[in-house]
């Protein structure tokens, strides 16, 4: 074994390589990377839907649909298209990480295949406050 070097001191012996330790260490990161990206989604998916934390949204249905009329379609729908992909990876790599709420729009949506048409705040997100709308 050989020794390692010590700034000020005397030299300190080097660790043996341990396989469990490094296993360990990777684990723990892989499960903390999992959990941001997870909690990331959850951040991004609120901020979409303006929601508030003690419930409603920060929208109305008609200002989220002129929100959304805003965006050209095609990219509306690929956000709605990539967030259920990211449910439906979620749901297979880490079950029950996400909250049945999280899994669909918090809005009712109807997409005809040329226009999103929102409809009412789901009651899953609706909370016990009847939230301020921007105005």
């Amino acid at each position: 074994m050989s020794t390692g070097s010590s700034e000020n001191g005397y030299p300190l012996p080097a660790e043996p390589f341990n396989a469990i330790e490094h296993a360990r260490n990777k684990i723990l990161r892989a499960n903390q990377t999992q959990e941001g990206i997870i909690q990331q989604w959850k951040s991004a998916y609120e901020d979409f839907y303006g929601l508030l934390p003690n419930g409603g949204s920060q929208y109305t249905s008609q200002q989220l649909q002129q929100i959304l009329a805003a965006m050209p379609f095609s990219v509306c729908r690929d956000i709605m298209t990539d967030s259920a992909a990211f449910v439906s990876f979620v749901d297979s790599a880490k079950p029950g990480a996400l909250e049945d709420k999280y899994k669909t729009p918090a809005f009712e949506m109807l997409d005809d295949g040329t226009n999103i048409t929102v409809g009412d705040l789901k009651p899953a997100w609706q909370g016990t406050t009847d939230g301020d709308a921007i105005g």
